[in-house]
């Protein structure tokens, strides 16, 4: 069981790279429009990261260093997690950049 939910967590890590993926070619439209500065690439670095982190911790659960060195493994388990932090937090910053004027508008 618990390797059917590593899988399914780096799956899951997977979809947000693409969902931000996504995002960085509607910002990237935006952004020809409005001619703002192509930020939206950072959301290409930032999916990027996710998905190194997502599948860099899928690879750490399967391997023999789970076994083998557990300090070892819990602190690259740490650094792949970092990876999926950042990349959530540069996505998130760069959407609200763009995006931001969505929440201005009102009636």
């Amino acid at each position: 069981m618990t390797n059917l939910a590593v899988f399914l967590g780096a799956f899951g890590w997977c979809a947000v790279g693409v969902v931000l993926l996504l995002v960085a070619r509607l910002s990237h439209r935006l952004g020809t429009v409005t001619h703002a500065r192509p930020y939206y690439r950072l959301m290409d670095v930032s999916a990027a990261l996710i998905v190194v982190g997502a599948l860099g911790g899928l690879v750490i659960e399967w391997s023999s260093l789970a076994q083998n060195d557990q300090l070892a493994h819990n602190m690259l388990s740490m650094l792949c997690d970092a990876l999926i932090a950042v990349g959530i937090s540069l996505g998130l910053g760069v959407a609200w950049y763009y995006w931001s004027w969505l929440l201005a508008e009102r009636d």
